[in-house]
């Protein structure tokens, strides 16, 4: 039976879920939140903010509307995201 890991680099963690679709489910679910937890999240993981900003204006975000818990929030999902695999 294949299970699905989400491998949460900023928590130090791995989680096994049993469907993909859990997986992205939980992962969509997580969020990062407070001005100065988003700003070091974002100086640690995407300090050009490219990665982000990109996500988010795909998202259809735009400039005025975003701030750095979206930004923060936009990439950790992504990268949790992108870290599934099946086992």
């Amino acid at each position: 039976m294949s299970r699905y890991i989400v491998d949460d680099q900023y928590r130090d963690e791995q989680n096994s879920f049993k469907t993909y679709e859990k997986a992205i489910e939980w992962c969509n679910e997580q969020e990062i939140i407070y001005y100065g937890v988003a700003m070091n999240y974002l100086i640690d993981f995407d300090c050009s903010l490219v990665d982000s900003i990109t996500s988010a204006y795909d998202m259809g975000y735009s400039l005025e509307n975003i701030n750095s818990e979206i930004l923060a929030t936009i990439h950790y999902q992504d990268s949790l995201i992108n870290s599934i695999k099946e086992v």
